[in-house]
């Protein structure tokens, strides 16, 4: 103990950090005595020098279990095998998340919830952090094959143009509206479609995050961190294939260039399933880093990603039905939105042989970080985000009426392109007085983004007429194969009809600055702080050469809470805060008129408990919400009697949700790991119109037309439920590692998803919402041949082959089988 204790006090670490030399010196004593290995002492103290100097004191918890892991074999951790010298020479930036502390599923410390890394057991609201350890073993094909995991998140991504990245959390759409912002990369604003190859963690901040963040819905936002240079020579391949012909091939490769300079590229190509039918998919994506680190105060990180992704066709929901055409659903006038067209089989797909689509993300980011002085750090960086999708599609996807079988075949064309460049600088300080303590955080940023919208489609076939409705390609009789002519020439040329060519540029302006003072040793934690919003937008229309007056907003949006640890292993908290998300559009109201849309704002109330009982073993948080939310723009789609699908826009009067949530990570062995979650909440629109009460006491028989149409859809969505939210939501992840005997390098991992009474649309009717499990589970082998590390997987997803949609507009993949091999080097 003596020794560890002067090799920490040699290395500047002050004698008044007596509690953490105690820790680690307690955690060696209780496990290992003198027993511990030189190597597993080197890597106990790589965990105990946290980024920034330690911010945050490390628990005890934490020390046993960085001991325990270090000692217990050849380390994975790349710092395992460094001198004392190498560790404090490249102490990373407190803006960096020490995935280090991590302990297979279970994240310990989070960036994402305070802009610097801080442990997520010291942060007065709830937010999951998903590890390398757990993508991996998912092996996931988009953002929400991980995020589900989080209590209370589901996709709410459609198939036109809205890439892969869009999820609601707490019930609430991320992006409500085209344009915004689905994710965060880095914390800066991400691209809305993106695959896994160079991200190494997914963290989910629940609560409205508008101090953070700005532009964010009140349910919660997702930041995905990518992979970092790493200061020793690291390679990876990985080979798959599975069912359906899909296949995909990753290299990841790090290293030092030079003493101060280290690079990292990661690059994949994938084949999707061949399941639909017509349905063909791949894509690339290559992901080159820099870190530059020439003194121990000071570090450059540059990064970029290309990703392409070309589908010939996309897969498409199938044909749905709409609502009742009268105020209310009779028997012999039901409604039926969001009702699927029966009998079609599950791989049928609506596309043609000509349709496309192709998107495309770039992105560049950079940023240096500096330590000022043993108090402050600061960060200042540049992103560069764009994401384009170019598509062709035929077929109406919704019906004409509520009987028929017969489907249009539209064709058209449609153009996003999204851009934004963010400038960003924020720095972070701790003063220490006694057992009180103060961390400040002081920011600002600059944002311009740039979205062009064109679409348009080929004008109708006279001849063809128009029962039940015109279409410029011969419509489909949906029991009948023989009508499903998938050939198209109609040239890009006709494309003219319906048109839209739009480009909205916004510029979002803030600055922010909060403090979490820490009093009795950190026992009791308070959190206050306060962000101002300015933004402004316009958008020009390019068909008609006008642009309409700018639309600005501004707003200021305060975060406060509290976290008191009740014992060293349990703590109790409390959170409020407020978001905003100005209005960035001109809306199409049902009636026929169009207003600029208002600022979104919402706010919302956490308490909960956060629990690390049995030396770490056992870790999770209960959260207790309640949320509402103001002026949601909802899309209402609507075919008219040419065929068209007109979008209305309706802004809500006000949204809540409630309900609690639990999510825990155990450690049931030193080889048997478990994640679980669940959430239970009551997601609904509360005021549509912001007088329900008055529209709904009036008589319909007296109401003229447009009287006719804003009372039905009072009725439609007064106390309706929010899209895509399940009162019912449940995970279950684990993994098993054989150890012992001729098993040794076996392992099992498995796990499963519960959705109960999810609504698909929100005027759908209670027989449209679904109910679904999904289980996947697989096994694997690890080994090692030559000094290098090998391992052969099979995993099955969705088991049961259930059919569910994921989202409104997506459709549930089949029961599918992959085998993986990888090799390290």
């Amino acid at each position: 103990m003596l020794e560890i204790k002067a090799l920490l006090l040699a290395k500047g670490l002050s004698k008044n950090d007596n509690r953490t030399i105690e820790h680690l010196a307690r955690g060696i004593a209780g496990l290992f005595g003198p027993a511990v290995s030189r190597s597993g002492a080197r890597a106990a103290v790589a965990v105990i020098l946290t980024p920034g100097g330690l911010l945050w004191p490390l628990p005890e918890a934490m020390a046993n279990n960085a001991i325990r892991l270090a000692s217990s074999g050849p380390s994975t951790l790349d710092v395992a095998g460094m001198d004392i010298v190498d560790l404090v020479n490249v102490r990373v930036s407190p803006f960096e998340v020490s995935t280090h502390l991590d302990q297979g599923y279970r994240a310990s410390n989070a960036v994402s919830g305070s802009r610097f890394d801080a442990p997520i057991r010291d942060l007065p609201f709830a937010i999951q952090a998903f590890t390398q350890s757990f993508i991996q073993d998912q092996k996931p094909q988009n953002l929400f094959d991980i995020a589900r995991y989080s209590p209370g998140v589901t996709y709410r991504s459609n198939d036109f143009n809205e890439g892969n990245a869009n999820l609601a959390i707490r019930g609430f759409a991320v992006s409500a509206t085209p344009g915004n912002v689905q994710v965060l990369r880095d914390g800066f604003y991400g691209p809305s479609i993106f695959d896994f190859t160079n991200i190494s963690r997914v963290e989910v901040v629940k609560g409205p995050a508008s101090f953070l963040y700005g532009q964010v819905a009140p349910g919660g936002i997702v930041n995905v961190i990518t992979k970092n240079p790493q200061r020793s020579f690291a390679a990876q391949a990985e080979a798959r294939a599975g069912s359906y012909g899909q296949h995909r091939v990753e290299a990841d490769v790090t290293g030092p260039a030079t003493e101060t300079l280290f690079y990292r590229i990661a690059a994949s190509h994938d084949q999707d399933i061949h399941y639909w039918k017509p349905y063909d998919a791949h894509s690339r994506n290559i992901s080159p880093s820099l870190l530059w680190q020439p003194t121990e105060r000071v570090s450059v990180s540059l990064k970029y990603e290309a990703f392409n992704k070309v589908e010939t066709p996309q897969v498409m929901q199938k044909p749905g039905y709409n609502t009742q055409t009268g105020i209310a659903p009779t028997a012999a006038d039901p409604n039926r939105s969001g009702v699927d067209v029966p009998g079609l089989p599950d791989n049928w797909n609506s596309m043609s042989y000509a349709d496309y689509r192709r998107s495309k993300t770039r992105s560049l980011s950079a940023w240096i970080d500096f330590k000022a002085d043993d108090r402050w750090n600061l960060r200042a960086g540049y992103s560069r985000q764009s994401y384009e999708v170019d598509a062709l599609f035929s077929g109406n996807l919704g019906m004409a009426n509520n009987a028929t079988l017969l489907q249009g075949r539209r064709l058209r064309g449609q153009t996003y392109t999204n851009s934004d460049d963010t400038y960003g600088a924020h720095a972070v300080g701790k003063y220490t007085l006694g057992d009180t303590s103060l961390r400040l955080l002081v920011g600002g940023q600059y944002s311009s983004r740039r979205f062009d919208n064109w679409a348009a489609q080929a004008p109708n076939d006279p001849a063809l007429g128009s029962d039940p409705t015109a279409s410029p390609l011969p419509l489909w009789d949906l029991s009948n194969p023989a009508t499903w002519n998938r050939h198209v020439s109609i040239p890009l040329a006709a494309l003219t009809e319906n048109a839209t060519d739009t480009t909205t540029d916004y510029v979002d302006k803030s600055v922010y600055g909060g403090s979490t003072f820490g009093f009795f040793g950190d026992r009791l934690l308070v959190l206050a702080g306060w962000r101002r919003t300015a933004t402004e937008s316009q958008l020009d229309n390019h068909l008609t050469g006008q642009s309409q007056a700018k639309i600005t907003a501004s707003a200021v949006t305060p975060q406060y809470g509290v976290l008191v640890k009740v014992t060293p292993e349990l703590a109790a908290f409390a959170s409020y805060a407020e978001s905003f998300v100005p209005g960035t559009q001109i809306l199409r109201n049902p009636d026929g008129t169009s207003r600029a849309a208002a600022p979104t704002q919402g706010r919302g109330y956490d308490i909960g408990l956060k629990a690390d009982f049995f030396n770490g073993r056992l870790s999770g948080t209960l959260t207790f919400f309640d949320i509402r939310n103001r002026n949601i723009v909802n899309d209402l789609a609507v075919t008219d009697a040419q065929g068209n699908v007109v979008i209305y826009n309706v802004q809500s009067g006000e949204q809540r949700s409630r309900g609690f949530e639990l999510d825990t990570t155990a450690a049931l062995s030193d080889n048997w790991q478990l994640y679980f979650s669940y959430s239970r909440m009551k997601a609904r629109i509360t005021e549509f119109s912001g007088n329900d009460a008055t529209i709904l006491a009036q008589d319909p028989a007296t109401l003229d037309a447009s009287g006719l149409v804003n009372y039905k859809n009072v009725l439609r969505f007064h106390n309706a439920p929010l899209q895509m939210s399940a009162p019912h939501l449940a995970n279950l992840w684990t993994r098993y590692n054989f150890t012992q005997g001729g098993l040794q390098g076996l392992y099992l991992v498995g796990g499963a998803n519960f959705v109960r009474d999810q609504t698909i649309l929100p005027d759908g009717p209670a027989s449209s919402r679904q109910t679904y499990t999904l289980v996947n589970a697989g096994i694997g082998y690890a080994w090692r041949s030559k000094g290098r590390r090998m391992s052969v997987d099979l995993m099955g997803k969705n088991l049961t082959d259930e059919k569910y949609r994921p989202s409104q507009s997506t459709r549930g993949r089949p029961r599918e089988f992959q085998l993986t091999y990888v090799a390290r080097f």
